[in-house]
């Protein structure tokens, strides 16, 4: 099971993390619209309050723990000093800003074909609007890729479905995508159906970014990237160097395996 847990926590550690980020971009153009009072307002701030809901339920979980530093065998414990479950977590959802430094081309992109197609149909404040769907498109991958990581440890590692998907549902921001998909329709509740070119356009770009969140140099070398910057949970410089070539080593080994 820990070996499994290791992959999901790599997948989120990206997928999540970073819709995390775009979704932080987002609310900031929504609170520039026009509409964003009294009850779009309170929308919005649902929407957020299910990302709390969603961390305290990792940190806090009494069963099936991920972020449980007592629960680390010994080997992994002793890398790290005294540090609580709050910032073992913390530096997971680190892995989110690297990620998304390396994709923002990728997230801006897909963001200009939404807007793009907004203004084709004549939707007020584009660019904002565009945003918001950005961030429910991320939400969506984020949802998708952790669907994928469950299918492959339980073929990978023999678990049960049923068992993986209860085991590793509290990393699902389906409940997010939900309250914040409904805010940005009270915000903007125009509808229209795209044509060919903007539904290929905006497919693209969205293949694009889940293939780049899904790519394995990506998901270590935002690992790397976070660890370098979290040299303050190790117990000495020392396990924080050993812990950037024991990743750089899996990465390696993955890159290898793929090529062949």
């Amino acid at each position: 099971m820990p070996n499994a847990a290791s992959v999901v926590k790599l997948v989120c550690g990206v997928g999540n993390n970073v819709a995390w980020l775009v979704t932080l971009d987002a609310l900031d153009h929504a609170r520039q619209c026009k509409g964003y009072k009294q009850g779009v307002k309170r929308a919005f701030n649902l929407a957020m309050d299910e990302w709390h809901n969603y961390e305290k339920r990792l940190i806090y979980a009494k069963t099936y723990r991920m972020f449980h530093v007592a629960d680390m065998n010994e080997k992994c414990r002793k890398s790290y000093g005294d540090i609580s479950d709050r910032e073992y977590y913390d530096m997971w959802a680190g892995v989110g800003a690297p990620a998304y430094t390396k994709t923002r081309p990728l997230i801006t992109s897909l963001c200009n074909k939404y807007r793009l197609s907004l203004e084709a149909h004549g939707i007020k404040e584009s660019e904002h609007i565009a945003w918001l769907l950005t961030a429910s498109t991320a939400m969506d991958l984020a949802v998708y890729l952790l669907d994928n990581a469950i299918k492959s440890v339980t073929t990978d590692y023999n678990i049960p479905v049923a068992l993986a998907r209860k085991i590793f549902a509290p990393f699902s921001v389906e409940a997010q995508m939900k309250a914040w998909n409904r805010a940005v329709k009270m915000l903007q509740p125009k509808q229209y159906e795209l044509d060919d070119v903007e539904r290929r356009n905006i497919e693209m770009g969205i293949e694009q970014l889940s293939s780049a969140w899904m790519e394995p140099s990506i998901l270590y070398n935002s690992v790397i990237d976070c660890v370098a910057d979290y040299g303050e949970v190790f117990r000495t410089k020392g396990y924080q160097k050993k812990a950037i070539r024991e990743i750089s080593n899996i990465r390696n080994r993955v890159l290898d395996e793929l090529e062949k």
